[in-house]
C-alpha cells in the first residue's frame, strides 16, 4: 500500500505502514497526523537519512514536542541515546531496501 500525505490526515496508520512509506510521505506530515513513539521519532523523523527536504531537515526535538505532546523531551533524548548506542555507525534502513522499494513501486 502506497500512502499519500493527504491520506495521513484521514486515518491513523501502524508503524510498519509508515516505515514502508517513509520515502514517499512527508516526515512533517507524519509528525502532525500520527501518534508516534519516541523510538519512531528518533529512528525516522530525526534521522538525516530520511530527511529529504529542507523542511524535514529543520525538524528537531521542539518540533516533535509541538506535534507529539504526549512525548517528553527526556524520553526523546533517552530514545536517541539508546538508538545510537544500539545502532552505532549502522543505518536504520539500507540503500538496498530503498532501491528495492523504488523499483517495486515505480
Amino acid at each position: 500500500m502506497i500512502l499519500t500525505n493527504e491520506e495521513l490526515y484521514k486515518k491513523k496508520y501502524d508503524y510498519k505502514t509508515l516505515q514502508t512509506n517513509i520515502y514517499v510521505i512527508s516526515l512533517l506530515d507524519i509528525l502532525k497526523t500520527q501518534k508516534l513513539t519516541c523510538e519512531f521519532c528518533v529512528k525516522y523523523i530525526l534521522n538525516k537519512d530520511f530527511q529529504l527536504s529542507k523542511e524535514e531537515e529543520e525538524i528537531n526535538i521542539e518540533t516533535i514536542k509541538k506535534y507529539q505532546p504526549h512525548l517528553s523531551e527526556i524520553d526523546i533524548l533517552n530514545a536517541y541515546l539508546t538508538c545510537n548506542n544500539n545502532k552505532r555507525n549502522k543505518r536504520i534502513d539500507s540503500v538496498e531496501d530503498f532501491e528495492s522499494y523504488m523499483n517495486k513501486n515505480l
